[in-house]
């Protein structure tokens, strides 16, 4: 019953952006009748039981001293208790300790509060809005407001209300249909063969199967060159056998992964460089630099392909493309984060998926059953056609995002009051979800913390079955209309690429077990070296 309402609710949310995809245009009309619908739904109506609940100002969590808040908690070694802590560790130690729900307060940003409950995650979302608020990084945003030569909207990110809404609805119908997104197979196909025959190298040079230190560079390298070719239409050679450490592709890639470090320390740790300029700071201005320059060359580059017009019928266009038919503006500040998005995200997920199907030989046999039934020669392409017949490899991606999902939880500001485990919430105040937590708990998950990709299979009945699975739980590319725009995009480089690598090539983890933490993502933090066979 709660997974047919929340279909429902999914669709509905959906549809509300998809139906201005006909015209890729928003016409005022509409435009003036969904700012009607957000004025309705954004407003200071107390909801059911407010008058029962607890006050804001009585949430449990960790209480703040005079002048310092609960910033000392974070900066002070040995006397803080959260000093050096993962974040993962925090909401865990918060859930312990305070239960379903709780705050933290006493920092330099707005208090946040953090739910643990199901009922309260869906009461949280099936009242975002049509337009719902999620805060952007306020470092990123600060870097966009300086840049206003190439920035002339912040991006799907950081935009809110209106303007974010004008955005979605521009690229809704290009990057979340289906069968847009289909068309970039091939392209995908390709990539993942350069993926294939460097693994197929870097095994000729070991000794024993293992792959080198640096072989999570490898999968950075691929992410980056599958988004390069979806998004500009354009190879940027990343998987080059003779790349070296100060090649462009190189550094974007290193760029990248510093940037999301600084992000952790300027937005998520206590920072002060609102205030002052902190050598974090400095850094991450640095580093942007160089990431936005170097994606606006290949940007430009596109751009004076088309006004030649170097483009032919017959091509499939870029998304950069497509974009541009309908906005100059969003299609350039769309492209840029798409670069930026597609290096460490995907890269990290299948990374996880390797690792855990190294460890996991009976389910990487059952995924290698299904690749040598659909790819009946190691180089044969993976099409829809294939992709469509592969319950399994999807299994797969949807088991390693559980446990190792891009963040460990979704975060929104309220857009009217609301109730949440028994506490009155007031309008505009952030609210997050601790997902990842809920996602490794045998209460929501039988056998939580073990990789079982049967459990996403329809066919899978009893405990394991997912008809047992709380829809509001996993969400490993959030919820609603502020769902992640790349979630299609990113499915189909993870089926592609992690199909190709099990038909060629058998994994094996004989180390101890991975340590995960959180450095603004979630993700691996020992070298993936991983035994790899040929088959």
């Amino acid at each position: 019953m709660l997974k047919t309402k929340l279909l429902k609710f999914a669709n509905t949310s959906q549809k509300i952006l998809m139906s201005t995809g006909s015209e890729n245009v928003i016409s005022q009309k509409k435009l003036d009748h969904y700012k009607n619908l957000n004025a309705l739904e954004n407003s200071d109506v107390m909801p059911e039981g407010w008058d029962k609940a607890k006050p804001f100002e009585s949430l449990p969590g960790p209480k703040p001293i005079p002048f310092f808040g609960n910033i000392w908690r974070f900066l002070v070694p040995k006397i803080g208790d959260f000093y050096g802590i993962d974040f993962l560790d925090l909401h865990k130690i918060f859930y312990e300790q305070y239960g379903d729900i709780s705050i933290l307060k006493g920092m330099i940003n707005d208090p946040i509060v953090v739910i643990f409950n199901p009922k309260d995650y869906e009461t949280l979302f099936r009242n975002e809005g049509i337009w719902p608020i999620r805060k952007g990084l306020q470092s990123f945003n600060e870097y966009r407001k300086s840049r206003k030569d190439i920035f002339v909207n912040a991006g799907l990110l950081l935009e809110e209300g209106e303007n974010w809404f004008k955005i979605r609805s521009v690229v809704n119908p290009i990057l979340m249909q289906p069968r847009n997104i289909s068309q970039y197979t091939d392209k995908m196909n390709s990539v993942a063969d350069e993926l294939v025959n460097n693994i197929t190298n870097l095994l000729e040079e070991s000794e024993n199967g293992e792959m080198p230190e640096n072989f999570h560079n490898e999968l950075y390298k691929w992410s980056l060159e599958s988004v390069g070719l979806v998004t500009l239409d354009t190879h940027l050679g990343c998987l080059k056998n003779d790349l070296d450490e100060d090649s462009e592709p190189q550094k974007l890639i290193r760029s990248t992964l510093e940037m999301f470090k600084l992000m952790h320390k300027l937005d998520v740790l206590p920072s002060f460089h609102n205030y002052v300029s902190t050598p974090s700071w400095r850094k991450f201005v640095q580093v942007m630099d160089f990431i936005v320059e170097t994606n606006m060359k290949y940007v430009n580059q596109v751009l004076d392909k088309l006004e030649k017009g170097e483009t032919t019928s017959t091509e499939i266009p870029s998304v950069l493309e497509k974009l541009l038919k309908v906005d100059r503006n969003i299609a350039v500040t769309m492209s840029i984060d798409m670069m930026i998005a597609g290096i460490d995200t995907t890269g990290r997920i299948l990374g996880a998926a390797l690792y855990f199907l190294g460890k996991n030989h009976e389910a990487q046999e059952k995924l290698r059953s299904e690749a040598i039934s659909l790819l009946q020669t190691k180089d044969q392409a993976v099409t829809s056609e294939v992709l469509k017949k592969a319950p399994y490899l999807k299994a797969v991606i949807k088991e390693t995002t559980r446990l190792a999902p891009i963040g460990i939880g979704n975060l929104r500001t309220t857009v009217k009051n609301l109730v949440l485990g028994g506490y009155q919430i007031p309008k505009g105040t952030d609210v997050v979800t601790s997902n990842l937590v809920l996602c490794t708990n045998d209460e929501y998950f039988s056998r939580a913390k073990e990789f079982i990709p049967e459990r996403w299979l329809s066919t899978t009945s009893g405990e394991l079955s997912k008809k047992n699975t709380n829809p509001f739980i996993f969400a490993p590319f959030g919820y609603g209309p502020r769902s992640c725009v790349g979630k299609r995009l990113a499915s189909l480089e993870l089926e592609v690429a992690l199909l190709k690598i099990i038909r060629n090539f058998e994994l094996d983890w004989p180390h101890e077990d991975m340590v995960f933490k959180t450095k603004m993502l979630y993700g691996m933090t020992e070298p993936l070296k991983i035994h790899v066979r040929s088959v």
